[in-house]
């Protein structure tokens, strides 16, 4: 609907000749708005209709004059309608004796101003016939080279003259007239102002848009929060104070001699990342065919300006998406010359930040050089593997492992990957739920109320769990802004863009820098956490057509091939450490590791099939041992033999038992909504059987013979539903 057709109408009922504006936009005032609420309009419409105020002005034609007639009959009959109300209210104040004067002084003005504006709204109604029909084509406007307001005289802000992109536009054209404007040279762009005018794209009809589904992710900011302005390496200063009070000591004693505490300043050395965007725009022309609508405004230009405005503001998306899923699960890898690198690489995360103070670091110096020492910040609690039937006894046991002084203070969060959130709601619920006074979805460790989780969005597979003081841990940048600072740089018919920040998570005090960890007893740091992070049965994805990396962590699983993958080493392993390869796709596009090079001590060349496993180790001297290997089925937990609503709690792949007799499993106990649940066949004679039924729904019914494999998720609804199946080689 255009809500243009409107305006002959809200002015008659507002009472006024023409709009406000502000700032060169026509708007409607707080009393204006009031107005049409009490004729019966809703906000919504006041907001939609001053925003179309504002949109470029399009050719009238036959259907739009009926429809405007329309509208305002539409009006009319409103306006009439309360009309109509306010003479029956008028009547009924008259029958009242107690009705005093003022009151029907006020119903009357309301009926006048409503009779005048269905006189004025009947004059307009009227269609103007003697109005040329327009053809429905182009309104014939020519292009206003002259105009210093918008560019070629185009109505709408996005083609105002202030815009950088706008006057060099006009420039261009100017020269192939033979004329001359001097506009500055093209090195940034105004990207609040771009950003801004972009909206433009969306008022287009949805057959000319071009169609993005990619939206922002919540920023990690609104738990750690933003602090702008730092540099790499700047000093972070903390204090640690020891123990000063004592039993009154001044009889008989020299001051000097009873003397005690201590004030040890310590530093927290912020490292800041430096992070890029490069991209180049070339061959556009090209794609001229393919556009849609009124993305293609430049002709034959080989630049196609509009387009790239719009995937500039994409990519603003996509880069922010990319720095929230960064500053949780990022590992700073440093770059290789003339190599593109990975957005995860670009700077550590939060578990990342965690794990080197855990694990043990080469301390910075202010100056930018090392201390050469490692040094140990966080000394973990152990307590168990966290699963859905124990983590409510974790989150307690590790809450009470915080020193009470600290605990009591009301400002302890303990940050909770955001998945294990469901897992802990579930247990309370099982645990506590037929207590009349149990609160379902409680935000804080439920043994101590003062004590807030806070879920951790993006939180992958991370198991692990942070205690610290509320706002200790925050994010930092150089310059405010910055990542969306576009450069743009334009070489012969293609565009350079390019963009430069500093980004990093840290904490402003994290604990007391120890180079032996066998010191440390938890009373000198504001950090707590459990001993390990994600599990080692979680395999993260590797690079297709590379060696695995351990960077992230030490359980990978292989990637699509486009061809057998040698692996020849296991980049980021560190000595002593077991790293465990997964084999994803096999045949054509998968790995093999022959028995040569840093891996001449394994047994055997690896030939893998999907999902074996094979775990190494390496040494000091950078070659490889191997600690073992799997077959997929062999490294899964077994179910107990004849078990017919075996338990899933403890694991997601599964082999069936050694069966004594024939044996139909009817559920998989203790199984979690959205997992999928993998189980291998196992034996022939007596091999479980699962049915199309009851608590299955599934293509056909499943005989798990060795070599036959099923994947199963459970859903809200109870069931197991198949999401895919191999038959055993004979069947």
């Amino acid at each position: 609907m255009n809500l243009k057709n409107f305006i002959p109408a809200v002015l008659a009922i507002l009472g006024i000749q023409d709009f406000h504006k502000e700032e060169g936009r026509k708007v409607l005032t707080a009393q204006e708005k009031q107005k049409l609420a009490s004729a019966g309009f809703p906000a919504k419409f006041a907001d939609d209709f001053e925003a179309a105020l504002n949109e470029p002005e399009t050719s009238a034609s036959n259907d739009e004059a009926d429809r405007r007639v329309a509208a305002l009959t539409a009006v009319l009959g409103q306006t009439t309608a309360q009309l109509t109300t306010a003479n029956q209210e008028l009547a009924a104040l008259k029958a009242k004796s107690n009705t005093d004067a003022e009151q029907l002084a006020a119903k009357e003005a309301t009926i006048k101003e409503l009779n005048a504006k269905v006189v004025t709204l009947s004059e307009l109604a009227e269609p103007d016939n003697t109005a040329n029909a327009s053809t429905g084509a182009a309104s014939g406007q020519t292009f206003d080279i002259a105009n210093e307001q918008q560019l070629g005289g185009m109505p709408g802000v996005m083609f105002a003259l202030d815009r950088p992109y706008n006057q060099r536009a006009r420039a261009a054209i100017a020269a192939t007239r033979g004329m001359s404007v001097m506009v500055a040279a093209a090195s940034s762009v105004d990207y609040s102002t771009l950003q801004d005018d972009l909206g433009a794209f969306y008022r287009t009809p949805w057959r000319e848009r071009i169609q993005s589904f990619l939206v922002k992710l919540p920023t990690i900011e609104t738990i750690f929060p933003l602090e702008s302005g730092y540099q790499d390496l700047a000093t972070l200063v903390n204090i640690w104070l020891g123990e000063f009070s004592q039993a009154d000591n001044t009889i008989g004693s020299n001051f000097d001699n009873v003397t005690k505490g201590n004030y040890d300043f310590g530093t927290e050395t912020l490292r800041m990342f430096s992070v890029m965007f490069a991209h180049k725009f070339q061959n556009l022309a090209q794609l001229e065919k393919t556009w849609i609508g009124s993305l293609n405004r430049e002709g034959s230009d080989p630049l196609k300006w509009s387009f790239i405005e719009y995937l500039l503001a994409e990519t603003a998306k996509k880069l922010h998406n990319e720095r929230e899923m960064r500053r949780v699960n990022g590992v700073r890898k440093n770059p290789n010359p003339n190599q593109p690198g990975r957005a995860m690489e670009a700077a550590d995360g939060f578990y990342e930040f965690i794990r080197k103070k855990v694990d043990g670091h080469i301390d910075n110096t202010p100056d930018g050089g090392t201390t050469g020492k490692v040094v140990y910040q966080i000394k973990p609690f152990a307590l168990p593997r966290i699963t859905p039937a124990n983590i409510g006894e974790v989150l307690y046991l590790g809450t009470s492992m915080i020193p009470d002084h600290i605990r009591s203070t009301g400002n302890v969060v303990c940050y909770i990957p955001a998945p294990l959130v469901p897992w802990y709601h579930k247990y309370n619920e099982a645990k506590y739920g037929l207590n009349q006074d149990y609160k379902a979805n409680i935000m804080h460790v439920k043994e101590y109320p003062n004590v807030r989780l806070v879920p951790v969005p993006n939180a992958d597979n991370h198991h692990r769990i942070v205690w610290t003081l509320d706002g200790n841990i925050k994010c930092y940048e150089q310059k405010a802004g910055e990542m969306l600072d576009f450069r743009i740089e334009q070489q012969d018919w293609s565009l350079k863009v390019w963009a430069n920040w500093k980004e990093s998570i840290w904490a402003e005090s994290v604990g007391y820098k120890y180079t032996n960890p066998a010191e440390m007893d938890g009373s000198r740091q504001l950090i707590w956490c459990n001993d390990y992070d994600r599990p080692d049965d979680f395999f993260v994805e590797g690079q297709p057509d590379a060696n695995p990396s351990a960077v992230l962590h030490n359980s990978i699983v292989t990637g699509y091939n486009k061809q057998v993958k040698e692996i020849d080493d296991i980049e980021g392993a560190k000595v002593g450490e077991v790293v465990n390869i997964k084999c994803g796709p096999d045949g054509d596009n998968g790995v093999t590791i022959k028995k040569a090079g840093k891996f001449d001590l394994i047994s055997e060349e690896w030939t893998p099939k999907t999902g074996d496993v094979i775990s190494l180790m390496k040494r000091a001297d950078g070659k490889f041992i191997e600690i073992g290997r799997r077959t997929a089925a062999a490294s899964a937990y077994m179910f107990p033999n004849d078990a017919t609503a075996p338990s899933v709690a403890d694991a997601t792949v599964f082999v069936t038992g050694e069966n004594t007799k024939a044996t139909a499993i009817t559920d998989l106990a203790d199984a979690v909504t959205g997992t999928v649940y993998t189980i291998h066949g196992n034996g022939s004679d007596n091999a479980s059987t699962i049915a199309n039924g009851g608590n299955f729904s599934l293509t056909k019914a499943m005989t798990l013979k060795t070599g036959a494999i099923i994947q199963l998720v459970k859903v809200d609804d109870g069931k197991f539903y198949e999401v895919s199946r191999a038959e055993a080689p004979n069947d």
